[in-house]
């Protein structure tokens, strides 16, 4: 039987590569007003892909037993930095927020870890069906949840809760307490919007975008004006007039505007396709995994990948209030690159621990023939055997 070789390795370089690209040249400008070294931060991103690609590579190799082992252990370690994060001298404060972990020679963002290691420890405690219950969720999500709140970070805290209770679905849990959990957290945030005054700044200039044009409202617009100076076909390589000065936060946020002034509607038309072929990619793939833990894992980055492409996405669209949740494997970041970087070395594990890959004609002709008894679910395997289980 012929087997394909899988995508997943080149469509994750190739949306790297866009953002080596761009941050290359929407963050000289920056780097040489701010720092005097307009290299900067493109040398600090290459540093990190260096350190993602040797992770991607490790966590291809190791045992997919010891992950699951860990997991627990790895979940309390992030956890943990988001304590340490907190305390006055350990965590390093900008813009009013404590997000990072100041390490001497670089810092880190506890909150992308433990996006990290809640795909992995969810994904192991939803695989066992005597763990797979809703307190158990609220249980093990909430102190990280309130942690995050204190940084503030409320945009990763709902992007983390999104991701775990996706799990929890696709594992077999049941729906209707979930979403009371959904209306309950959304109930939450809106005090949390109107008592920050940054929060509520925020939903103020996405309601009244034209009010405040040189505040609250100055970043929002310079998106809008960047995407639409971009036309159909944009401005040309390396040609944005907004990456000097005019767009805040060129390489993080809004590096998604400055592709869209310089290769236009059609450029990133061919970046949404990456990221959906990806994500495609990695949901079909999950469904044909038999081990539990292994195809919830897969699905729960696809999950993450796609949670936050589309809020960096939505914000740059001004669909949703800013929210500085950076565009995965694009933005500038080393904490996001690299964890990004580790779930996807356990993918690469997963799919060499599978006899066939997704795209084999022979494999795709025998799953059609095994799924009669699926739901019409979007992870149907579980949600069956989740039934199963509870009528026996």
């Amino acid at each position: 039987m012929k087997k394909t070789k899988s995508p997943l390795l080149f469509l994750v370089f190739s949306l790297v590569f866009i953002g080596l690209i761009f941050i290359s040249i929407s963050s000289l400008s920056e780097a040489n007003s701010t720092i005097g070294d307009k290299f900067f931060f493109i040398k600090k991103q290459g540093f990190w892909l260096i350190l993602g690609i040797a992770a991607l590579y490790v966590t291809s190799k190791v045992k997919i037993e010891f992950i699951k082992k860990f997991s627990f252990v790895f979940y309390s370690i992030s956890i943990l930095g988001l304590i340490l994060v907190l305390i006055p001298g350990l965590g390093n404060e900008a813009l009013g927020a404590k997000r990072w972990l100041d390490l001497g020679f670089t810092s880190i963002q506890p909150s992308e870890i433990l996006k990290l290691t809640s795909i992995i420890y969810f994904s192991y405690l939803f695989s066992k069906p005597e763990k797979r219950h809703l307190k158990n969720l609220i249980l093990y999500l909430g102190i990280p949840f309130i942690l995050i709140i204190i940084e503030p970070n409320l945009s990763t805290a709902i992007l983390i809760s999104a991701i775990v209770g996706s799990i929890y679905y696709l594992s077999g849990g049941d729906i209707l307490p979930l979403f009371g959990i959904i209306i309950f957290t959304l109930i939450l945030s809106i005090p949390l919007i109107f008592l920050s005054p940054y929060r509520s700044a925020r939903l103020k200039t996405f309601l009244e975008p034209q009010q405040n044009q040189s505040t609250s409202s100055y970043h929002s617009n310079q998106i809008i004006l960047t995407l639409s100076s971009g036309g159909l076909f944009g401005k040309g390589f390396a040609n944005s007039d907004q990456k000097y000065k005019f767009l805040p936060k060129i390489s993080t946020d809004s590096i998604l505007a400055v592709i869209g002034e310089e290769v236009g509607f059609i450029g990133l038309f061919a970046v949404l396709l990456i990221y959906l072929s990806l994500i495609n990619y990695l949901l079909k793939f999950s469904q044909t995994i038999e081990d539990p833990f292994q195809s919830l894992l897969v699905s729960a980055t696809a999950c993450w990948i796609a949670y936050q492409s589309l809020i960096n996405i939505s914000a740059i669209a001004a669909l949703i209030p800013l929210t500085g949740v950076p565009l995965p494997f694009i933005s500038y970041g080393g904490s996001s690159l690299l964890t990004l970087f580790i779930a996807i070395g356990l993918v690469r594990n997963v799919e060499k621990n599978q006899k066939m890959l997704l795209y084999s004609k022979g494999e795709h002709h025998e799953n059609k023939k095994n799924d009669h008894h699926h739901r019409n679910t979007s992870h149907p395997s579980f949600r069956t055997n989740s039934t199963i289980e509870k009528r026996s």
